[in-house]
């Protein structure tokens, strides 16, 4: 009996071990046995640190569905290797040219490693390789290091000054960052921005005298010069709208690379109903906090786009129909593209804050004035019949026939020479008189 305890207890003990062997060979993350599936990407680590992330990206696509484990490591394997780029102890080039080319491969790496570690855990949260870059907090490591990357850059250092402006305030200081930024931007742009206003108000002027020019040179040769012509005499630019939008997008990118440098610090940032407990009780709707995507401001946004259109006269009233559907057409794209990319909700508030703005620019501008120009119009229009109808009309009546004393004006009418039957006036011949004998 006792031999046989000893026996039981010599297999459990087996067991015990052998698993646990096991278990720590199933965990071993980086997994040695894949070495060979990554010897190139470990090749090009130190020859092309870019071209070694994109073979790691490569393994991963081409083994998403027929192995997830080997799909994983090689996400985990990239962010890994970006956390060792990043390394501030990491040795750098000695001459200027060699320092500038060290710093470019830390932000490509370090942004393909951040991309790679978030699909880790998003795309494979079940795997070896995710349970092991959570016990070692992978992720706030590296982003803790790309953080530290960023805050030598200009553009980081402005934003970040803004958001300690006002105490670093998780429910105030961040929106209110992403708004002062809207409005410098509007302040710089907004000389062209009145360029813009001046040149659609008076093409709106000038239509009718373009419309009749169309019309009298309808199928000429002639047409195309008569139209400059106009815009000359009346000093217009046609393409004068077109500058102001093409002066915004350096502004647009810079803005969102601003934000992106800044996206870890967002998370602490919080905007009415992001970041309160609807994001508990609606996750992946509303947003935790400005640094993820929310459903409920995109649609806000879209709104607001839509809106900032519509406020936009068409040059041409013909055109009036296709610049209505531009407007839907151009907010569904944007719709389309904020849900692909997955943009912060840091970046939808800014460009919010700069559509609102943009709005009542144009409303006070251009909408009013339009307004007000369009009433005056029909008030001159509604008064011509109206002075028509209550002018008296004075016809010339014969001398002859005017009656004495009443200034020669009305005419002296008989019963013996017209009669007048249901408004119609008949002539009748006068009757004449018998001689009595």
């Amino acid at each position: 009996m006792k031999s046989r305890f000893k026996s039981i207890l010599w297999l459990a003990l087996t067991l015990l071990i052998t698993g646990h062997a096991i278990e720590r060979t199933r965990a071993d993350i980086p997994n040695p046995a894949n070495d060979p599936v990554f010897a190139r990407a470990r090749e090009q680590e130190t020859i092309n640190p870019a071209q070694a992330m994109d073979t790691y990206v490569k393994i991963k696509n081409e083994n998403a569905r027929k192995n997830r484990e080997l799909a994983a490591e090689a996400l985990y394997r990239a962010a890994f290797f970006g956390y060792t780029i990043l390394d501030p102890d990491r040795p750098s080039g000695k001459t200027p040219l060699e320092r500038q080319r060290d710093e470019d491969i830390r932000f490509i790496v370090g942004d393909k490693a951040h991309e790679a570690i978030k699909n880790l855990l998003s795309e494979f949260p079940d795997t070896e390789a995710a349970r092991t870059a959570e016990k070692i907090d992978l992720k706030a490591g590296l982003e803790s290091r790309i953080d530290r990357r960023n805050s030598i850059l200009p553009t980081y250092k402005i934003i970040d000054s803004l958001v300690a402006l006002t105490g670093r305030n998780p429910h105030f200081s961040y929106w209110f960052a992403l708004v002062l930024i809207a409005v410098l931007v509007t302040l710089l742009t907004w000389p062209l921005k009145l360029r813009m206003y001046q040149s659609q108000r008076e093409m709106q002027r000038i239509q009718p005298i373009l419309k009749d020019i169309q019309e009298k040179y309808r199928g000429r040769p002639e047409l195309n010069e008569k139209i400059m012509q106009v815009y000359r005499e009346h000093n217009v630019n046609p393409f004068a709208s077109c500058l102001p939008m093409f002066i915004q997008l350096p502004f647009l990118w810079w803005v969102y690379n601003m934000i992106r440098l800044y996206e870890f610090h967002f998370v602490n940032g919080k905007f009415l109903w992001i970041g309160s407990a609807l994001a508990r009780q609606f996750p992946g709707y509303v947003a935790p906090s400005l640094g993820h995507f929310d459903y409920a401001l995109l649609f806000i946004y879209a709104g607001s786009n839509y809106l900032t259109m519509k406020l936009t006269p068409p040059s041409d009233p013909a055109m009036a129909q296709q610049q209505k559907t531009m407007a839907i057409m151009m907010t569904g794209m944007m719709i389309y593209f904020f849900l692909i990319y997955r943009w912060t909700a840091a970046f939808m508030l800014y460009w919010l804050a700069l559509n609102l703005l943009s709005a009542a620019q144009q409303y006070y501008y251009i909408y009013l004035p339009n307004k007000a120009a369009a009433t005056a119009s029909q008030g001159a229009t509604s008064a011509t019949p109206l002075a028509a109808h209550s002018a008296p009309s004075a016809l010339p009546v014969p001398r002859e026939n005017a009656v004495p004393g009443n200034g020669g004006s009305t005419p002296a009418l008989s019963p013996a020479s017209t009669s007048t039957t249901a408004g119609t006036q008949k002539r009748t011949p006068p009757r004449r008189k018998r001689k009595r004998t």
